[in-house]
């Protein structure tokens, strides 16, 4: 109750507001990135792979067939390279490369200088000095020619044959050495080859 000059007033019965309740803990923001992060630890190759996302792949190009000019630059520079490495391993302290090919032309049959060196596309005096050194070595004969006496026919001998096919073997070694390394796909593709080879030789 409450004095007041006019007299007593009763006290409001209202109860007071509550006080407010102190603010909690603010419960911290969650990353939005880490939704799409995938698993924990995962990186970003994972959380494409969670998210279904498709994996890129270049395509591989196809091959086309080369022209006829490249085409014959590519063997000619091909036949030329393995033509000099198997002339080489032919040589030996016996024969040099260019009595190797002298020998290899008259095995069949005799020849005159002057037949050599157009076979061999060199000229006369050269052809000259080879056969000299195959003569000396005891590899070759001179003979005349039955059908000209102004010529003279350069023969082959039993030792000159020998140490030409000696030479053959090794060739036939080295090459047959690195045929043994190929897969069989391309062994295939190298016995084509040849065939097609020996047929353009031909013509």
């Amino acid at each position: 109750m409450t004095q007041t000059p006019t007299g007593t007033v009763p006290a409001s019965t209202t109860p007071a507001p509550p006080s407010a309740a102190p603010p909690g803990p603010k419960a911290p923001a969650r990353n939005a990135s880490a939704k799409s992060a995938g698993p924990k630890g995962a990186g970003p190759k994972a959380a494409a792979a969670s998210m279904g996302a498709p994996a890129k792949t270049s395509p591989t190009p196809a091959k086309r067939p080369a022209g006829a000019g490249l085409l014959a630059a590519e063997l000619r520079v091909a036949v030329m390279r393995t033509s000099r490495r198997l002339r080489a391993e032919a040589a030996s302290r016996d024969i040099s490369p260019g009595q190797y090919s002298v020998l290899a032309g008259i095995l069949n049959g005799p020849l005159t200088v002057g037949e050599l060196a157009e076979r061999e596309q060199i000229q006369a005096p050269s052809m000259t000095r080879i056969v000299n050194g195959l003569e000396t070595a005891g590899y070759v004969t001179r003979g005349d020619n039955p059908q000209d006496r102004r010529q003279v026919l350069v023969h082959v001998t039993e030792a000159g044959t020998a140490v030409l096919q000696r030479a053959r073997s090794r060739r036939t070694q080295w090459l047959a050495k690195r045929v043994a390394a190929l897969t069989p796909e391309e062994r295939a593709t190298l016995h084509e080859a040849a065939r097609i080879l020996q047929e353009m030789s031909a013509t």
